[in-house]
């Protein structure tokens, strides 16, 4: 009987631990609807630069009116790095000299043991140097693009190799230019359709830093799936543009599926005759304050059909020579139908065989002509439907001075154009204007609007075919001189 009774009473005394376990389990303080957890408001992503403090701030509050401690700790860090974390009871300072992705965990806790946790991700970028002199690789550190790999805080001058990886973003600071400096040196920004390289403004608006300076000659300087961003912000030899290349001292890039937008001035200045392209293609030039480009001659050669031009201040390229000079075209070459006109603020002057392509359109400024020197030769040759147009920037009788034909080349012909409002009387005074001597075969064209002749013809030996073509509106009449 004792047995039963004593057996009786341990499966009680159980039962009443089991209960009063379970009734202490049920008070816990993080599971008790009488003690609330703390509530946290904070920024889960701070983003931030090696060598610069960031504050990280966490706003608790107890439901309860209970005393609050904070308990900070960095959970994740770059291997090698040494950040420092000051702790100020509900904020902190954070600062590393590794750039990358950082964790701290903040532990919230009540007098009653109720918790909350806060978790904060910190992207660090690096900042660069304001001397790249040897080799150098950067690798893309952040998989968003929101997050800035690397700050130029300083203009930077690279007199080595900078090589950047697919997806690197540089964000620059105002009027800071990046200049590929020397023979040794190059920029390589070589990203991808998926991991574009992006240089942009630390403040993105229009004309925040200054350029990218390519002036150096080597082969590897590159820009190949890069957006280039808020450029324009001073001049560059005499102009504002988010890339320079001086091609007069054979300074060149390539540049392919490249994005250049958001300029305060041009996107792409290449200031020279000699091309400065090694490669371009496939191109996007969109909401540059002036035109996409402004280029010197010989560089139109290298334009492509595929690039885009899109709500540009001024929707043509711009064919400038180096000061008061011409553009002046070498070596023989073409000129493409980009969709988009051709303003030559220099005259053009041939000292080859130039072809234009059907559809180009070409209008000249004030004072400028196209001149085809005794060792040039012009070839226009139109269709029906894709004219070739040779005209003023401005649509008034005179608003250049025309072409003027100083070659003897049986190629110069000029068949399907359209040559309008030239003629002005301070130059040949003709639309086109045949020196001696002089050839030319112009057929199905328009020669309209001069301030002067539609053609003249110099005394001396002059050998002009024409037939099939209209003369609408020209001053002084439709052919003179030498008849």
């Amino acid at each position: 009987m004792k047995n039963s009774t004593f057996n009786f009473m341990s499966v009680l005394l159980m039962s009443v631990f089991i209960l009063f376990s379970a009734c202490k389990k049920d008070k816990d303080p993080d599971k008790d609807p009488d003690n609330n957890k703390p509530t946290l408001v904070y920024n889960e992503t701070i983003i931030g630069m090696t060598g610069v403090t960031s504050r990280i701030e966490i706003a608790a509050t107890d439901p309860d009116g209970d005393e609050l401690s904070f308990t900070w700790t960095i959970i994740t860090s770059p291997v090698g790095s040494s950040p420092a974390l000051t702790q100020q009871v509900s904020r902190a300072d954070f600062i590393t000299t590794t750039p990358g992705i950082y964790k701290v965990e903040v532990l919230v806790k009540d007098n009653k043991g109720s918790q909350a946790i806060a978790t904060v991700n910190l992207y660090i970028g690096g900042e660069l140097p304001a001397n790249i002199n040897s080799n150098t690789i950067l690798p893309d550190l952040f998989a968003d693009e929101a997050y800035p790999d690397y700050y130029a805080t300083r203009s930077v001058q690279i007199t080595a190799g900078l090589t950047l990886d697919p997806g690197v973003v540089i964000e620059c600071a105002s009027d800071v230019t990046i200049f590929a400096n020397g023979s040794n040196a190059y920029l390589s920004a070589g990203g991808s359709a998926s991991k574009n390289i992006i240089f942009r403004g630390s403040e993105q608006i229009k004309g925040w830093w200054k350029t990218i300076n390519f002036n150096s000659v080597n082969l590897n300087n590159k820009l190949d799936h890069v957006q280039v961003l808020h450029a324009g912000s001073s001049n560059i030899a005499g102009y504002k543009a988010a890339v320079y290349i001086n091609s007069n001292s054979s300074n060149r890039a390539t540049i392919t599926n490249t994005r250049i937008s958001m300029t305060d001035g041009y996107g792409l200045f290449i200031d020279g005759n000699s091309n400065g392209l090694i490669e371009f293609s496939g191109n996007e030039f969109s909401d540059n304050t002036a035109a996409p480009m402004m280029l010197g001659a010989e560089n139109l050669y290298s334009l492509d059909n595929a690039s885009i031009f899109t709500g540009n201040g001024i929707q043509a390229i711009v064919v400038k020579a180096t000061g008061n000079g011409n553009a002046r075209f070498n070596s023989a070459g073409s000129i493409k139908a980009l969709g988009v006109d051709y303003h030559f603020m220099s005259s053009a002057e041939l000292q080859t065989k130039l072809t234009f392509e059907p559809g180009v359109v070409c209008l000249f400024n004030s004072g400028t002509r196209m001149w085809v020197t005794a060792a040039g030769a012009i070839i226009a040759n139109g269709n029906a439907s894709e004219k070739i147009t040779f005209s003023g920037i401005t649509s008034s009788p005179g608003a250049w001075n025309g072409i003027e034909l100083a070659s003897s080349s049986p190629e110069n012909s000029i068949d399907h154009a359209i040559i309008s409002y030239g003629g002005n009387s301070s130059g040949r005074k003709a639309n086109i204007y045949m020196f001696n001597p002089s050839k030319l075969t112009l057929t199905n064209s328009t020669i309209s609007d001069s301030q002067t002749w539609g053609v003249f013809k110099a005394p001396g030996s002059i050998d002009l075919t024409e037939s099939n073509n209209t003369f609408i509106n020209n001053a002084s009449g439709d052919i003179g001189g030498n008849i």
